[in-house]
């Protein structure tokens, strides 16, 4: 089986083509490049691989951040994550991973390939480190910055379903974002969604603060995605925050300088706690294939890791889950599919 790889409208498509080099040397899959044909092939020429497990599909185009992605997905069929999404419906490719445009990613995972039927809208699920070593899933986190109720109890299931998947956390702990712990805090929005998740067989244990997104309490975070937007950018500009102010800080201070030679370790696995690029990229939950957008400044390991996530959530069946999570939920809302 295979997964394709759009290599275009990144920040370093010669870092995805590294990637994907790496992946392939190390057996991880058979793989689908789209994009330039020339400037991969010359990319690729600096590894030794093996090109039968291999495919270039040529792509001049581009759908760039000055596009309305809406609109280009349908005008520029010759770019390369049309291509890729064209890819992604034969029966041999079992996912799709693009660091380009997050809106052409979006409106390709929904005119290109389709929404999971029953599922209104499909989220973006960033996984986010916490305090305690483990992992978090946000959703979502800026896919859907108007909801309704029933939008983000379908995120709580098919976050949860993930988590299952590719964690193997039983039960997933689902939390919803709000501005206090108490049942009654809350928009309208969060009120009626609390109410819903009540009904639900998930692991829902009720309303969170945004301090506590990393406590470890939690295993999903469930908000709209203007909400998650927010909460995923504070959480990032925080972490640069305080990383910088503590280099300043050792740079500063001869003595701080000799005792982080000795701390040079631990800083590190700080360091590394705190970077996506070990994570993968966000999965685009609720359509009809694995999707994963990863950052745009992803580097080798990031794609090899994101390669790893499809892998993970091929095997553990995640659309079918969905599915039969979405069966669950039946009785808890009756508005119909838009």
């Amino acid at each position: 089986m295979k997964i394709v790889v759009d290599t275009a409208a990144c920040d370093d498509p010669n870092e995805v083509i590294r990637g994907c080099a790496l992946a392939i040397q190390k057996n991880l899959c058979e793989l689908i490049l789209t994009g330039d044909k020339e400037k991969i092939d010359k990319a690729l020429s600096l590894y030794n691989i093996d090109r039968t497990k291999l495919e270039i599909i040529d792509a001049k185009d581009v759908i760039t951040n000055e596009d309305v992605p809406t609109i280009a997905i349908r005008h520029k069929p010759e770019s390369s994550i049309v291509k890729a999404y064209e890819a992604l419906k034969r029966d041999d490719v079992i996912g799709l991973i693009s660091a380009g445009n997050t809106g052409a990613v979006l409106s390709g995972g929904v005119f290109k390939l389709g929404r999971i039927k029953g599922i209104h809208r499909p989220a973006l699920a960033p996984i986010l480190p916490t305090i305690n070593g483990k992992e978090v899933c946000l959703i979502d986190c800026g896919a859907n910055v108007d909801c309704r109720p029933e939008y983000l109890v379908e995120f709580a299931m098919m976050g949860s379903c993930y988590m299952k998947t590719v964690y193997g956390i039983e039960a997933p702990r689902v939390g919803l974002v709000s501005n206090g712990v108490e049942d009654k805090k809350g928009n309208e929005l969060t009120k009626e969604v609390f109410s819903r998740l009540k009904k639900t067989s998930l692991n829902f244990v009720g309303n969170m603060e945004a301090r506590e997104a990393l406590s470890g309490d939690y295993d999903v975070l469930v908000c709209d995605g203007f909400v998650g937007n927010v909460l995923l950018k504070s959480i990032e500009g925080t972490a640069r925050m305080v990383m910088k102010t503590l280099k300043n800080a050792i740079m500063s201070d001869t003595f701080a300088k000799v005792g982080s030679l000795f701390m040079k370790k631990a800083l590190n696995n700080v360091k590394n706690s705190l970077d996506y690029q070990q994570k993968g990229g966000a999965p685009l939950l609720g359509v009809e294939k694995v999707v994963v957008k990863s950052h745009g400044a992803s580097n080798s390991d990031a794609i090899q890791a994101s390669i790893l996530q499809v892998k993970k959530m091929y095997d553990g069946k995640i659309i079918e889950n969905i599915k039969m999570g979405l069966a669950s939920l039946e009785n808890i809302s009756d508005d119909k599919n838009e």
